[in-house]
């Protein structure tokens, strides 16, 4: 069984490709780091460099593959996400055509089967779109909740400021999973081939978590049991991704994603099928406190 994974370089991807591998199944890692790539490599992965906007060379490294593991990756620091996210997605579902795939796992996230309203997911909804538009293909949708590796993102304020904060209600649950989880799912679904025509897995880590919740546990981790989280006025928020470097049509679009936590509109659906994954949030706590004292 050969398998592309595209982003094999990534927080899903890598782990994707290291679990393929390990169960004996042949891998084409694609990505932009050579230096990640030949890490890869060592463990048995063919690397290849790659990107998901070269429709060509994507479709070169897709070619002969039983199935593939792909992802959008959007780039926040640039103008026009939700534009990056279809021109990505076009020349992705051009690649499959044109290279003959049949089975694609594609990381797609909570709330994307929304047109509107969810920020950036609003990019997935639309990939998901050209890639349900492609006949004959087995398509396996996989919607993870918000990453705990976001908080990563935190590390600056907490440190600067003592504070955790963002638009996002402190108590507000919110479906949260580890990376590293998504990357064994797809490693599975991959390996096993259980999926055919278009369908959803809703991915969701052991429970949910306000952003309250997960900052007082994340204080504890770190040594500040008090740590607290203050939600901002879209404004400052969005002003503070900027002076992160974000674009501000990405920022903007940030914010609403994080009202749309706050609305309710990017949550579990009824019915759909659930994986729920291991890693607790208090493992990631402890994770997060070695890159907080490391800083």
């Amino acid at each position: 069984m050969n398998v592309t994974v595209l982003g094999a370089t990534g927080k899903t991807g890598r782990v994707a490709a290291e679990a393929l591998l390990a169960a004996g199944v042949s891998v084409k890692a694609v990505g932009r780091s050579p230096q990640k790539l030949s890490e890869l490599a060592k463990k048995g992965a063919t690397p290849v460099e790659g990107d998901v906007y070269d429709t060509a060379s994507l479709t070169a490294a897709l070619r002969g593959s039983d199935a593939v593991y792909a992802m959008i990756p959007g780039n926040p620091m640039q103008g026009d996400l939700l534009g990056q996210y279809t021109r990505a997605g076009e020349s992705l579902a051009n690649a499959v055509r044109g290279s003959g795939v049949k089975r694609v796992v594609f990381l797609s996230s909570l709330g994307a089967e929304r047109a509107s309203g969810v920020g950036p997911i609003v990019g997935l909804n639309r990939v998901e779109g050209l890639l349900k538009g492609i006949g004959g293909l087995d398509l396996l949708l996989l919607r993870p909740g918000y990453f705990y590796e976001n908080l990563y993102g935190s590390l600056g304020l907490i440190k600067g400021q003592g504070i955790n904060g963002g638009v996002m209600k402190p108590d507000v649950p919110v479906t949260m999973i580890a990376a590293r989880d998504i990357g064994v799912v797809a490693a599975e679904a991959l390996k096993n081939q259980d999926f055919s025509g278009v369908s959803v897995r809703e991915l969701a880590g052991p429970r949910p978590l306000s952003m309250g919740e997960a900052t007082r546990l994340l204080g504890r981790a770190i040594g500040k049991p008090d740590l607290p989280y203050v939600q901002f006025p879209d404004a400052g928020f969005i002003q503070g991704l900027a002076a992160a470097g974000f674009s501000e049509d990405a920022a903007r679009l940030f914010a609403e994603m994080g009202n749309a936590f706050n609305q309710g509109l990017i949550v579990t659906q009824a019915g759909s099928q659930r994986v729920t994954t291991p890693t607790t949030f208090e493992a990631f706590a402890d994770e997060f406190a070695g890159a907080y004292r490391a800083g």
